[in-house]
């Protein structure tokens, strides 16, 4: 009876933490959608007065038509209409506006939101949430599984590069690929130097030592340092988007030609031709150096 009724109190007391220390409620989630440090390659591509800005219409335009930044990625993700936005263009585009964009950023804002909605150029990439058509299903596989396979075609095999993150959304139809040759070596340091504060992983002998690891705070010093690292690292990170619905296309086309390949290597040479063409529905959040495209295509195309 009394260990259960420590269990309890553990518990509580962990959750209390967490949700009056670690969560912050009076601020919220939404709050750190758009007030957190400069940090991320394309934040430091503006004066901190620009990027506070920006910031600040992003916020408002959020409040009317919901948006949400990716930071790592370098994008921004716009709820309606539906499409994607690179935040180093957004970013170039809102300093170029100049005192106007500073004087009424939430005006700027969406005015350039606006224009990105009116036509689909570089950095900017529309989506649809019917990207399956008029059935559910592509090539006998559902949203999820066919999100699952054009994942694994974006990780390559025996390619010389290091893993620089993706992201997948089956719901909104799109997903991200981040491209990085090496990091320097100064990049390199900054893990290990975060992983050195992260200490020894706890012992998980049951289900309540699983609980208490998951509710035990993270070092703050580990945390931050991890955080600088990352941020480091993305100054070297390129992302390339791809469009679902796109995908589909050039899919279903694609397949009779390559009638007994598995599913994810079919996308593979999909996106890889995408990507090599410039055909619609495929970006980047900025413009890749030669060394940047040829790395992506060869993670493409390296199964």
């Amino acid at each position: 009876m009394f260990g259960v009724l420590g269990l309890l109190v553990v518990v509580v007391g962990g959750f209390a933490v967490w949700f009056y220390a670690i969560r912050d409620p009076l601020k919220g989630e939404d709050f750190y959608k758009f007030h957190v440090e400069q940090k991320w390659a394309w934040q430091l591509t503006m004066t901190p007065e620009q990027e506070k800005a920006l910031m600040a219409g992003l916020e408002a335009f959020d409040d009317d038509e919901g948006c949400y930044p990716m930071r790592e990625e370098g994008v921004l993700r716009v709820y309606d209409p539906m499409m994607l936005i690179s935040l180093f263009s957004l970013a170039e585009q809102f300093v170029a506006m100049g005192p106007a964009a500073m004087r009424d950023p939430a005006r700027a804002v969406r005015e350039l939101v606006t224009r990105a909605a009116q036509s689909e150029v570089d950095g900017v990439l529309h989506l649809s949430g019917q990207w399956l058509g008029d059935t559910d299903t592509v090539d006998g596989m559902d949203k999820y599984e066919f999100t699952d396979a054009l994942m694994a075609a974006t990780h390559a095999q025996g390619v010389d590069c290091e893993f620089a993150g993706g992201f997948a959304d089956e719901n909104r139809g799109f997903a991200t690929m981040g491209v990085l040759a090496r990091s320097p070596g100064h990049v390199r340091q900054l893990y290990d130097d975060a992983h050195a504060l992260a200490g020894e992983p706890r012992e998980l002998r049951n289900r309540l030592d699983v609980v208490l690891d998951v509710m035990e705070p993270e070092n703050p010093e580990y945390v931050a340092a991890f955080e600088r690292a990352e941020a480091e690292k993305s100054k070297y990170v390129n992302t390339v988007m791809f469009c679902f619905e796109r995908v589909v296309e050039q899919y279903r086309a694609a397949r009779p030609h390559l009638r007994y390949a598995e599913p994810s290597d079919v996308l593979s040479v999909v996106m890889g031709r995408m990507l090599e063409h410039h055909l619609p529905g495929c970006t980047w959040t900025r413009p890749p150096s030669p060394e940047q495209h040829s790395l992506a295509l060869a993670v493409l195309r390296n199964r």
